[in-house]
């Protein structure tokens, strides 16, 4: 009982720096730094952080076994960065709290893939979760009674679909330990942005914003930190209770929103919510057919 309530509190933990960490991403978009600047400098030093901490840790990374698992390495790590790329955009079209809750309808499509794709039986508490999802984005996109299909609702659920797009390749990646798949995922995410970044976006000037580039820095540290607080949280919790309690992020960056942008709900946007939060939570506790691939509804993309 003692293990599990400090694994309750790293995890909690590390849901507030998730929070934090998405939550700053619209305050440098604010003062003008890209989205793939930020990824770059934040997912370089997040790399390093895991890479100490494994190392600390004595913690051995598996060599990839073949080509097709390479690519699905290099697949998860493109879904990866697709997540909190589509996430930005809806932050520049939408608030925060809406682009992290349509966000967090992965666990609807997760459970549409496993049904479709894979054999899942569909069932009533199946169903309600996804009605509910599909409720709750109702709501979500008509705050005053009145639906507004927007770029932010879009950009949303494209992130969520990345999301979903990660957790898929995960599962094919279930031969790898964790800290593997966290080790050549966050390894790659640098490299595509590395790659990327020259051809599309201008590095702001190092001099002027040194203070800038070193606060991404650190949040890039404290992702990796939180990396390691959620792994090791996973080896003292059931999957379906990590992944509740990860929820917690919702309420954290809700809250953060209200603090620093003045964001609050609008009509009927709080329904919506806690319809979402609802369905996620029926989904996630459901009794699943598919061995492990229920596990990865612990959010993978927090790697």
């Amino acid at each position: 009982m003692f293990q599990k309530n400090h694994a309750v509190l790293w995890l909690v933990a590390a849901a507030l720096i998730w929070a934090g960490a998405g939550i700053s991403i619209k305050h440098f978009s604010i003062l003008g730094i890209s989205f793939l600047v930020f990824f770059l400098v934040s997912r370089m030093f997040k790399f390093l952080a895991v890479w100490f901490v494994s190392y600390y840790r004595v913690k051995r990374h598996e060599p990839v076994k073949n080509l097709k698992e390479f690519l699905l390495i290099f697949l998860n790590a493109c879904f990866s960065v697709g997540t909190p790329f589509f996430f930005f955009l809806a932050l520049n079209e939408t608030s925060v709290s809406n682009a992290y809750f349509l966000q967090y309808t992965m666990p609807a499509w997760v459970l549409v893939f496993a049904v479709m794709f894979l054999g899942e039986k569909i069932s009533g508490k199946k169903i309600i979760g996804i009605v509910l999802t599909l409720a709750g984005l109702f709501f979500i996109a008509s705050p005053n009674n009145g639906i507004a299909i927007n770029l932010g609702l879009l950009f949303g659920l494209l992130s969520a679909f990345s999301h979903t797009g990660d957790i898929v390749t995960t599962r094919e990646l279930k031969g790898y330990s964790y800290h593997t798949i966290s080790f050549y995922t966050n390894l790659m995410q640098f490299m595509i942005a590395a790659t990327v970044t020259p051809f599309f976006f201008g590095f702001l000037p190092a001099d002027n914003n040194l203070p800038l580039l070193a606060s991404i820095a650190g949040i890039g540290i404290m992702l990796g930190l939180a990396s390691d607080l959620y792994y090791h949280a996973l080896q003292k919790l059931e999957a379906s209770t990590a992944a509740i309690i990860s929820f917690s992020e919702l309420v954290f960056a809700a809250v953060l929103a209200f603090i620093f942008f003045g964001e609050s709900p609008e009509g009927n946007e709080l329904f919506g919510y806690a319809l979402v939060f609802v369905a996620g939570a029926i989904i996630i506790l459901r009794k699943a057919e598919l061995p492990f691939f229920d596990m990865l509804l612990r959010l993978t993309d927090k790697k």
